[in-house]
This record gives C-alpha cells, sequence and structure tokens, in this order.
C-alpha cells in the first residue's frame, strides 16, 4: 500500500491574531509512504536544512503516523518514507505543523478510516504545539482554531486567488522555543483589548473575500515587539509602509516577515529587503499565492 499527500506551508499569527488564526502558502511538503515487509522503517529527506532533519525514529512525519495510529488504536506497520519539501525551516512557514498534519493524514489512510478534522487536529495539535498551524496545514485558506472543552473548533475562508503574501526570510532561523521563552506571563488589559478588537476586524475582513484589509488590523501589542529583540530588522520591517501595502507582520515565531499585498509585489519585497539590509541582515524574498485545498482537500480529491 502507497499513501502520498502534500501539505501547504503555513504562516501564523498574522500580527494580531497571535495563537489564533493561519493562512496556508503555496509552498509545500511532499510524503511517500510506501507499506514494507519488513516492519521497520525508513526515512528519506530532500529538501531545505537536510543536515538538520533526522531520519530516525524521532522524525517528525514518522512519529505523527505512530501516535495516530495509537490513537486510532492499531499498530503502524513499518514504512518506508519519502520526503521532499520546499518549506525552509526555522523561520515561521509551518514546516514542523506540515511534517506533522502528513503524518496524521498518512496514519488515517492506513488505518481506512476518515476521522474527523477535530480528530485530526488533536493529534496534530499536540504533537506540534498549537492548532492554528496545523488547521491551515490541513484545511487550507484563512483558518481560526480555538482549543476548546469541545475539542478543536475551527472556522476556515478561502483566500482570494489575487492576494499576494510576499515573505522575507533572514538568513537567522528562530526556534520556537527561544521565541516563546521571550513573552511575558502576563498583559495590560489595555494591550489584550487592542489585539481583540483588531483580531475582530481582521477576521471578518479574510471572510469577506480580503474586502477591507489594511495595515492597522495586522498592529499587534501581544508578540512582536517582544520578539524584535531576537529578529534584527523586524522592528524596521514592521514600519514598511507603501499604498499597496495591506499589511505586514511577523510570520508565525519568527524569523520571517510576511507583507499582504494585491499589487507592487516586487516593489514591497525590495523595501523588506531593505529593512533587514539596515540591520545587517541579509533575506531570501519569496511572492507566495494562497492554498485553498490544503493537505485534506487534496486527499480528498485524489481518492474521488
Amino acid at each position: 500500500m502507497r499513501v502520498q499527500v502534500q501539505v501547504p506551508a503555513t504562516s501564523a499569527n498574522l500580527g494580531s491574531a497571535f495563537d489564533t488564526a493561519a493562512v496556508a502558502l503555496d509552498l509545500h511538503l511532499h510524503v511517500s509512504a510506501t507499506v514494507n515487509g519488513a516492519g521497520g522503517s525508513s526515512v528519506r529527506y530532500q529538501g531545505p536544512q537536510a543536515a538538520s532533519v533526522p531520519l530516525d525514529r524521532s522524525n517528525l512525519v514518522r512519529r505523527a503516523v505512530v501516535a495516530t495510529a495509537k490513537r486510532l488504536s492499531f499498530v503502524a506497520p513499518g514504512l518506508d518514507l519519502e520526503v521532499s519539501s520546499e518549506i525552509p525551516i526555522g523561520v515561521g512557514l509551518g514546516s514542523s505543523a506540515a511534517a506533522v498534519v502528513a503524518g496524521v493524514l498518512i496514519a488515517a489512510e492506513l488505518a481506512g478510516e476518515q476521522p474527523g478534522v477535530a480528530d485530526l487536529l488533536a493529534v496534530a495539535a499536540a504533537l506540534e504545539g498549537h492548532p492554528d498551524n496545523a488547521a491551515a496545514a490541513l484545511l487550507g485558506g484563512f483558518v481560526v482554531a480555538a482549543d476548546t472543552s469541545a475539542g478543536i473548533l475551527t472556522s476556515r475562508a478561502d483566500l482570494p486567488a489575487d492576494l499576494c503574501f510576499v515573505v522575507a526570510s533572514p538568513d537567522r532561523p528562530l526556534p520556537t522555543r527561544v521565541a516563546r521563552a521571550v513573552l511575558p506571563d502576563q498583559y495590560s488589559r489595555g494591550d489584550v483589548v487592542s489585539n481583540l478588537q483588531r483580531v475582530a476586524l481582521l477576521t471578518a475582513a479574510f471572510f469577506a473575500g480580503g474586502e477591507g484589509l489594511r495595515p492597522e488590523l495586522f498592529e499587534d501589542r501581544l508578540h512582536q515587539e517582544q520578539r524584535s529583540i531576537l529578529v534584527p530588522g523586524l522592528s524596521q520591517s514592521l514600519l514598511v509602509r507603501h499604498p499597496d501595502l495591506l499589511g505586514v507582520f511577523l510570520s508565525g515565531a519568527g524569523s520571517s516577515v510576511v507583507a499582504v499585498a494585491r499589487r507592487s509585489v516586487e516593489t514591497i519585497g525590495a523595501l523588506l529587503e531593505k529593512a533587514f539590509a539596515s540591520a545587517g541582515v541579509s533575506c531570501e524574498v519569496r511572492a507566495l499565492g494562497p492554498d485553498n485545498p490544503g493537505a485534506l482537500g487534496r486527499l480528498k480529491a485524489a481518492r474521488a
């Protein structure tokens, strides 16, 4: 038996939507899993930062397969995993979420079951840490996610095809645990209310097809300023302005910065590159479109 999955990169937090929302981007992880008769597992990886990707049982795709199999009450068979990735590691584009979602879907297919989205996300979030990135990778588009007493709840909307996400990734990866460590344990009421106001408007704008998006909706008081000490060039990037710029924010925990636009994409990318250069940091700029099918949508289409 062979299972193939394709999982998109993601960008979470979106400034004001800290630990709440994410978007799926047109950059992908491809995994092919073949059941072998030997009982053991092997992993082959091709993609960014290959030297840092474990090929043993600690590999994140394999761990997700095993964890999901346990939840579905079956023993994961021996697998040969072929992993090919376009997603850079450690720069806030959801590489770990993509790996986890790939493993979760592979295990569900091997079990011959089609668990609900909440069940799939429960395993993914337990491994990945937060449901926002995993939900966007699984479902595609713009996704809001919450871990509640009733399980992980989500709501999603398609992203407009003409919306472009200009990603500037500095040559300094930032581990999520390090980015988490600089955040305070408590926030003022004013800071929390400020973010709540903006994320409510931001969500409404995305569900309205991107109408009404503007830089003020991405403004944040909960995590970006605190993380600026870890990402040289972040403060300068968040100050970038252009008439066609719809918003700019730190992607996930960093270190990438994302600008949203429909026009003047190359110019806005150059402004981000200049902002990082002013802090003595070089970066790679990518212009990415949205990924609306998500990993689950593509898998369902392949079954049809």
